[in-house]
């Protein structure tokens, strides 16, 4: 995934708008040897497979462990590791009894550069079996960079965990419709937003006739922490690109808020609309999409972003929250269709302001240190228009719409490392 510590404020950087945009350098200081972890001990004894693991807590901690241990490098596409990584997840498919969804009877879709692994849950009404919601997560991740491995634990381990638990969910109580499970490949640089990222890889060249996706679901960083001592809730974004947007009945789980967001409080930079993870390929199709986060944690992309970093009674409440979603998609009555006005609302505007509100530490919670210093005035005043918007009895004009955005994506660069944007330069957002 390359977006932001909210979710995308890396690629507020030039070099990220960019296709194919340029890896992270490798930390000068600490050289850490290869198959280590960065902030800490290798973890022994990392598991080889999780495809016998019944129980579901236990099998989300296993396939973190397993794509982000010592076995699989890093997972960079094309590379041992990610071979190794690929192998495991067609096993443990294999073993959960999904069915082959890649090509030439397999469960691969070779790419210039590694394979997306694809596997298939048939719906259960024939009359509606042939269409497709995909459930996406990309498994690739940066490898080893300066002799140092990256292990990805967050991004995107815990989404291909997720994805995995969903699925097998699903196969026991199948919904309508029939899902497609994409473990895709190539998500991060240098294929990112070229032809050979796996994902627009495969909306170019469909194992399953383009006409039969009728909705994206796609997961990446589900299992982290904003900032630490926050509970980062749940983001469900995209639900605007549905003409009769997909609402599922959640009960409130102290474990994962999950919280509604538009997708243009995170993807309308000052140089275009960008898609940050795997649903941009189905977005530019107009498939309806949801993109599924808990946001980028201070461990993103760095050694440090290992398995015991990760929350995962988060996980585990994420895999009810996420099938509830692609539930809702596959039994709908009539096929997802794609929403043609998709604006801003005022509930976008109170996330907005929940997340600035918490960030400046009102409340006694634990604010974070980005919103100190010169940025807390601004962000006090952005707080403060984002609650009047919010509270303003009437939805948001798109001139109030840029509004709303600016101040999220002032926050979301704020809240990236200084190295990426200094936070002088995000004021001027």
């Amino acid at each position: 995934m390359v977006p932001g510590r909210l979710l995308v404020a890396a690629c507020l950087l030039a070099a990220c708008s960019e296709p194919g945009g340029a890896r992270p350098a490798a930390p000068a200081d600490p050289v850490t040897p290869a198959g280590e972890v960065g902030a800490g001990p290798a973890e022994a004894n990392p598991p080889t497979s999780c495809a016998g693991e019944r129980d579901e807590a236990a099998a989300l901690r296993c396939w973190v462990r397993l794509l982000a241990g010592p076995g699989c490098a890093g997972r960079d596409n094309g590379s041992p590791g990610g071979a190794a990584a690929r192998a495991a997840i067609v096993a443990g498919l294999q073993a959960y009894g999904l069915e082959v969804a890649g090509e030439t009877g397999t469960f691969e879709q070779p790419l210039p550069r590694g394979a997306n692994v694809l596997a298939r849950v048939p719906g259960r009404d024939p009359a509606r079996a042939g269409e497709h919601v995909v459930l996406a997560a990309h498994y690739d991740h940066l490898g080893e960079l300066g002799g140092v491995v990256y292990p990805g634990a967050d991004d995107n381990a815990s989404g291909v965990a997720v994805a995995l638990a969903v699925a097998r969910r699903l196969l026991a109580d199948p919904p309508a419709r029939s899902v497609l499970l994409a473990a895709f490949d190539a998500e991060e640089p240098p294929d990112y937003r070229t032809p050979a990222m796996g994902s627009n890889y495969f909306v170019a060249h469909p194992t399953i006739a383009r006409e039969q996706l009728v909705a994206v679901v796609c997961l990446d960083l589900l299992g982290g922490d904003l900032w630490p001592g926050y509970r980062s809730p749940l983001y469900v974004m995209g639900r605007e690109t549905f003409a009769r947007p997909p609402v599922p009945a959640l009960a409130d789980d102290p474990r994962l808020p999950v919280r509604a967001m538009h997708l243009r409080l995170v993807e309308d930079l000052p140089h275009g609309r960008q898609a940050f993870s795997d649903h941009g390929a189905f977005f530019a199709g107009e498939i309806p999409s949801l993109f599924v986060s808990t946001g980028r944690s201070p461990h993103y992309h760095q050694p440090s972003d290992a398995p015991d970093t990760l929350q995962y009674d988060k996980l585990l409440a994420a895999v009810s929250a996420v099938e509830a979603h692609v539930r809702v998609l596959a039994d709908m009555p009539d096929r997802p269709a794609w929403g043609r006005d998709q604006p801003v609302r005022a509930a976008d505007a109170a996330v907005l302001a929940e997340l600035l509100a918490a960030g400046l530490g009102e409340g006694g919670g634990p604010g974070t240190d980005e919103f100190a210093g010169l940025a807390r005035a601004r962000l006090q005043a952005d707080l403060a228009r984002a609650r009047a918007l919010a509270s303003a009895g009437h939805e948001p004009s798109e001139a109030e719409a840029r509004e709303i955005v600016q101040i999220s994506l002032r926050a979301q660069c704020l809240l990236a490392v200084d190295s990426e944007m200094p936070p002088a330069a995000c004021l001027l957002l």
